[in-house]
């Protein structure tokens, strides 16, 4: 007589295969989440420890951290030397070719006293930004609208 469990029949039932393979599931999931939050944390230790590193390297060799500075200067050629500001809207705008330009610098050097016109004296003020030029970077820079929000809180 008796046909075995009746539970077994009913859904809700613990061991029943359904029932044990949604749990299997669901554990499965657990770990895998685990094991993605255990990663995430690691890489935050590992990226605020580098942030550390770079805060401490910046206070003793007194190098900016801000790698946004870029933004704020002028633009200057590829050999770090001040470039013409004329010269660069033509080659900007495609007016000037820079095979052109090249041809002109060797020109210019070759004239005695291009050594000491080309150097940094000749493009002193070029550098300096105006005020109308910084008025205009504050006024498009997302972090100056976040800074006063942060100052706030």
């Amino acid at each position: 007589m008796g046909g075995g469990d009746l539970n077994m029949k009913k859904s809700w039932h613990t061991k029943t295969r359904a029932n044990m393979l949604r749990v299997a599931e669901e554990k499965r999931k657990a770990d895998e989440e685990a094991r993605r939050i255990a990663n995430i944390q690691k890489e935050l230790r590992e990226e605020r420890q580098r942030e550390e590193l770079d805060v401490l390297n910046a206070t003793v060799t007194k190098k900016s951290i801000n790698k946004l500075d870029w933004m704020y200067n002028t633009p200057a050629s590829h050999q770090d030397k001040p470039q013409d500001a004329e010269e660069l809207e033509e080659y900007l705008l495609g007016k000037k070719d820079v095979k052109s330009i090249l041809a002109q610098k060797d020109k210019e050097a070759e004239q005695p006293e291009a050594k000491w016109k080309s150097g940094l004296f000749a493009f002193s003020n070029r550098n300096a930004n105006n005020e109308k030029d910084t008025a205009s970077k504050a006024m498009e820079d997302p972090l100056m609208e976040i800074k006063p929000s942060l100052e706030k809180a």
